[in-house]
């Protein structure tokens, strides 16, 4: 993870802060950054988004390839998470050094999606036991700026949105095999319901406060992080704590509940900054990531 290091007295300056509610920035304790949120920024994807908070970049693809469905689910298609964690976004990530980072995060996103409540996988299921679709998320870290898995979430849900899996149908012959032909209309595509993909809100316990959307200076100040991941109706799915300090019971149901309001007031802005992008058509103007 990348980490900045700070003089005791900047420490207790934030941590101090933070008690009074009133943040570095300016901000309160369950006020996240500004946020920009792109879509279709890849042109070579089934689907694609870059969001920016604050000085975290993220870039996610998502690549609908066809295959087999597992064996335990034959009726139902996957995701496959996958992320690099660029050189350019910290030092500590030369060579190898993201990779534990990496997998970590790919790990958190399978445990969010691990339930057939996030996305309907039956959906891309085309012919049982035999075809399915299977979703590669393809996650960049072009920047690291703290909070790095409420805006890795937040973008995995914006690509999904924007992700269009072409239409097909099964023909089978007299002696039994079967053919998936695609649809002729590029644009007649299957799109994905996100509406109960749920984010990342991540608490950062600081003194005897939690805060929302910490900057680096704030997670070099904390020991102890809660993950809690959110739907839009403010239920938890799923749950886990990061760093070496410990959580008291009170704390943990007092960050639960800041995580469930915090989620949903997200869910709200994000799904409208979607639509209204998407409302846009093609006159809108892109940035691109590089942008």
């Amino acid at each position: 993870m990348a980490s900045v290091a700070l003089s005791e007295a900047e420490k207790v300056y934030i941590v101090h802060g933070v008690q009074e509610d009133l943040r570095v920035d300016g901000r309160s304790c369950e006020d996240y950054r500004c946020m920009e949120v792109e879509t279709d920024v890849v042109s070579n994807t089934s689907g694609s988004a870059r969001v920016k908070l604050g000085h975290t970049d993220i870039l996610v693809g998502v690549k609908a390839e066809m295959g087999t469905p597992k064996l335990e689910k034959p009726n139902e298609g996957y995701l496959e998470f996958f992320v690099d964690c660029s050189a350019n976004a910290t030092p500590e990530f030369e060579g190898r050094g993201g990779d534990d980072l990496g997998a970590e995060i790919a790990n958190t996103l399978y445990g969010i999606f691990n339930n057939k409540s996030s996305v309907d996988l039956r959906s891309l299921c085309i012919s049982p036991r035999e075809h399915c679709w299977i979703l590669y998320v393809d996650v960049l870290l072009l920047e690291c700026g703290g909070n790095l898995f409420d805006a890795i979430s937040i973008a995995v849900k914006a690509a999904l949105f924007n992700t269009r899996i072409p239409k097909v149908r099964v023909l089978e012959d007299e002696e039994g095999s079967k053919d998936i032909e695609l649809f002729d209309d590029p644009y007649d595509c299957i799109r994905l319901s996100v509406d109960n993909v749920p984010c990342i809100v991540t608490l950062c316990k600081i003194g005897y406060r939690h805060v929302v959307d910490a900057t680096l200076q704030e997670e070099a100040c904390s020991l102890a992080s809660l993950l809690v991941s959110v739907t839009s109706m403010g239920v938890v799915t799923c749950m886990r704590k990061v760093g070496k300090g410990s959580l008291d019971p009170e704390s943990i149901f007092e960050m639960m509940e800041t995580g469930k309001r915090v989620g949903k007031v997200l869910h709200a802005s994000l799904q409208s900054v979607l639509h209204k992008e998407e409302s846009l058509g093609p006159k809108r103007q892109k940035v691109g990531f590089l942008g």
